[in-house]
């Protein structure tokens, strides 16, 4: 049997045993197997590099071959994450949206390198004037569609950023605002010309670390205070005064059954874990945000789990995987904010280790070679 099929078999349960019988044992065995299976095989590519010369290097498997067990480079690039927020679960989503709210910011975001989805949380507004998802031909042709938004992206890695209202009326300002906080102050035309070697596919390592180090570089509080985000805090320092954002953790799972029945049962499995696991650790709204979303992509991977405002997706989750990959996940958060709150310095995306590395996709504002060069 080969190493990286363990990890694989150990997924499954037998027939014989209920899923409430899953004990302890069995789900950290996964877990450290899968890990250890990931260590195994960066440890052997090293060594045959080593010891077999350039001419072995130069045939074993490299940072973008990472072996068969990894998930690394399947999460897409995007330089920001755009949620409207909904007044129901995912559970009730059709299987495609109709909303032209979402169509419509939709284009406009991979101008600027964003997504667009619909989210739910009990922790999250929603706007008090529309209830719907844009199903009702009426609503659309009457333009009633309205979303309070969450936004996170590079150029405000440490938090979220709360939109008021995204509707036709507003869509045109929100997206000249949210450009401008995204890609900075570079001039349209070389922005537009670096996103158009994305979408072709002919976007070098050199030219996604230019359009990061754009999201990165620019001051973000002209932008920020457009869409009343805060007051600067009281205490001056010599760098731009920060805006307050909600520095939360975040964590998003899709059950969007309509779609694919594999995120609907194993993200809803995966999300009820989550809330029982903060539920015993006495981590309530206040400190993590627990959300679903509708489809990510890639429906062989679920359930899928998105943790932001760092932008890390996991997935291949099951439900007894939930206390590791949490552990790991609330230990970065951690390490991150406390980072921030010493230095107002933020880890390069391209140098952050990934938690979880079994399960970890990739990450907001890295290419895929550079999602499997951390692996």
């Amino acid at each position: 049997m080969h190493a990286h099929a363990v990890p694989h078999l150990l997924r499954f349960t037998p027939t014989t045993t209920r899923p409430s019988a899953r004990t302890r044992l069995l789900r950290d065995c996964h877990y450290h197997t899968a890990l250890g299976t990931r260590r195994y095989l960066s440890s052997t590519r090293h060594v045959r590099s080593e010891s077999k010369g350039a001419a072995a290097a130069a045939t074993a498997p490299t940072s973008s071959d990472p072996g068969p067990s990894s998930l690394a480079g399947t999460a897409p690039f995007h330089l920001a994450c755009v949620l409207l927020h909904t007044h129901d679960p995912p559970s009730t989503y059709p299987s495609r949206s109709s909303s032209r709210i979402w169509r419509l910011l939709t284009m406009k975001a991979r101008q600027w390198g964003g997504t667009v989805n619909f989210a739910w949380s009990p922790a999250l507004r929603v706007h008090p004037g529309y209830a719907g998802l844009g199903e009702s031909e009426e609503d659309r042709r009457m333009g009633r569609e309205r979303y309070v938004a969450s936004v996170f992206s590079n150029a405000h890695r440490h938090g979220r950023l709360e939109i008021p209202e995204v509707s036709l009326e507003t869509l045109d300002e929100v997206d000249a605002k949210l450009r401008e906080l995204v890609l900075g102050s570079v001039a349209s035309g070389d922005s537009e010309e670096l996103l158009q070697k994305h979408h072709d596919g002919s976007a070098s390592t050199s030219t996604s670390e230019s359009m990061t180090a754009m999201a990165m570089t620019h001051t973000t509080r002209k932008a920020l205070r457009a869409f009343g985000a805060g007051e600067e805090r009281e205490r001056e320092r010599e760098r731009e005064p920060e805006v307050a954002l909600d520095r939360r953790l975040h964590l998003y799972v899709c059950t969007h059954g309509s779609r694919d029945c594999r995120c609907g049962e194993g993200g809803g499995a995966v999300a009820r874990a989550l809330r029982r696991e903060l539920d015993k650790r006495g981590l309530g709204e206040k400190d993590v945000v627990l959300g679903e979303v509708a489809h990510v992509g890639g429906h062989k991977y679920a359930a899928n789990v998105l943790a932001y405002p760092y932008g890390d997706w996991f997935g291949m989750l099951q439900d007894f995987d939930v206390p590791h990959v949490l552990d790991e996940i609330l230990a970065q958060h951690a390490r991150v904010q406390g980072a921030f709150d010493a230095s107002r310095a933020w880890p390069s995306p391209h140098k952050l280790p990934p938690p979880c590395p079994p399960f970890w996709r990739g990450r907001m504002g890295l290419e895929k070679d550079q999602q499997l060069a951390l692996i």
